[in-house]
């Protein structure tokens, strides 16, 4: 795998998927996963049209539920996360309450980066990173949730998933920080320690 689209996977794995799985860790829910080596089949065997029929299940299933933005793409989040890695399926209840756990959680993320850690991204820092990663994509994933969502791939990431993008643009700026503060260039450790203090404004 070249280096861009391991970094392309990287990121739409974080914009699409790990969204709804930080909030399942702060809900008494308990999710069984697909195994690792189903989750890898289908990264490796799942093609375009494959992509594009869950992600369209998404959407209809997603129109069902009341909600006005921006829950509703938060609830087309949960419900891709769940569909393609998740034993569990989830109630409605449960995708609406995930659903809000994962954007308050996305607001509590940047409000203590900014508030704590004083760091802010421009407008046009943000479009620099999605031109330089996201909008060079051509993962199969990526064109058919776009394609399922009726956008181009520039809309999908300059505007549906812009906040998510914003986010891993203040990691660039955050991670640096958190470096000084706490003596490590380990990022996984740095991203717990992160999320602790999050979690820590939302108890």
């Amino acid at each position: 795998m070249t280096p861009l689209k391991s970094f392309l996977l990287c990121t739409l794995s974080l914009v699409i998927f790990t969204t709804a799985c930080q909030s399942a860790t702060s809900s008494p829910l308990t999710i069984d996963m697909k195994s690792e080596e189903e989750q890898r089949q289908i990264v490796d065997d799942f093609t375009f049209d494959d992509y594009k029929a869950l992600f369209d299940d998404v959407i209809t299933e997603a129109n069902k539920f009341d909600v006005e933005e921006p829950l509703r793409k938060w609830v087309i989040r949960t419900l891709s996360q769940e569909k393609l890695y998740y034993e569990t399926d989830l109630t409605d209840e449960q995708v609406i309450t995930l659903s809000t756990e994962a954007m308050k959680h996305d607001i509590a993320w940047k409000m203590v980066a900014k508030e704590q850690y004083n760091i802010h991204v421009t407008e046009e820092e943000i479009d620099r990173y999605i031109q330089q990663g996201p909008d060079r994509s051509d993962l199969p994933s990526h064109l058919a949730y776009a394609s399922a969502l009726g956008l181009s791939l520039q809309q999908l990431n300059h505007q549906f998933d812009r906040d998510l993008y914003e986010k891993n643009t203040i990691w660039l700026k955050l991670k640096l920080e958190l470096e000084k503060k706490y003596q490590t260039d380990d990022n996984n450790e740095l991203v717990d320690r992160y999320e602790a203090e999050v979690n820590a404004q939302l108890d």
